[in-house]
């Protein structure tokens, strides 16, 4: 990020900060908060509109909010982009974000007459070609609750790239799928999970600046015994359909005794 556009979003934020100080009114019907919802997307790609994960329009959202927390609907608000290079463009009423040139963070912010919102980012990507696994395909986990874990190549990661110049995809959002056992859906502790570098379990998760993404697979001492595969299903969608080698599929033969 620029020293001019950290500038701009420490501005924002002393911006948002005097607002939340005003004098809160008891007029339910006055807002005295605003909040900018996260986007779809941490990313928007080159020459396109920002989209959810299944290639809809996404336009940023915001919710306004009265002295009861209550959310106020009808009020008026404005998009705005710290963007001096003109990276992106949004369209100030309907919050639609369209990507310009490459750049790894654009601050966008929202207002609602005298209030403004905590800042934002954007990254401005090139669109995933290529899809790379960075782990064996198969693999196998020995899990004694006795003698503990005896095999940690538990981590699925893979890597997304743009051609021709095989540049990495940072900010992307990639999915993960547990195909089998079926149904398995992530959510109970007491089974194996896929969880992300800070141990919650996810079934996304968002590359970083080498366009690598990474879950695990977590077992505890509170695991349930297990005896199967775990058969995952990791794949990136993009305007057009899925990148070349996209999705890709891990087998992890496990066994908890």
């Amino acid at each position: 990020m620029t020293r001019a556009l950290r500038a701009a979003g420490i501005g924002l934020l002393i911006a948002a900060a005097a607002a939340a100080c005003t004098e809160v009114g008891t007029n339910p019907n006055t807002p005295v908060a605003i909040q900018l919802d996260p986007p779809a997307s941490p990313s928007v790609l080159l020459g396109d509109t920002l989209r959810d994960s299944v290639g809809l329009v996404a336009p940023l959202r915001v919710t306004v909010f009265n002295f009861k927390n209550d959310s106020i609907p009808g009020i008026p608000v404005s998009f705005l982009a710290a963007d001096s290079t003109g990276s992106v463009s949004i369209d100030s009423t309907l919050g639609i974000v369209v990507g310009h040139k490459l750049v790894s963070q654009v601050l966008v912010v929202a207002t609602a007459l005298s209030l403004q919102s905590i800042p934002d980012t954007i990254t401005v990507v090139d669109t995933p070609s290529v899809m790379i696994p960075q782990d064996s395909a198969r693999d196998s986990v020995d899990y004694s609750f006795a003698g503990g874990l005896r095999d940690t190549s538990l981590t699925l990661r893979v890597r997304l790239t743009h051609l021709p110049d095989g540049a990495v995809v940072p900010d992307y959002l990639v999915h993960y799928t547990i195909l089998h056992p079926a149904p398995y859906d992530n959510t109970d502790s007491t089974n194996v999970q896929l969880v992300n570098p800070a141990a919650r379990p996810e079934l996304v998760d968002t590359t970083d600046a080498t366009g690598t993404t990474a879950l695990s697979l977590r077992i505890t001492p509170f695991t349930h015994a297990f005896n199967d595969s775990l058969v995952i299903e990791v794949s990136a969608r993009a305007p057009g359909g899925l990148p070349s080698g996209s999705p890709v599929r891990y087998v992890r033969r496990i066994n908890i005794h």
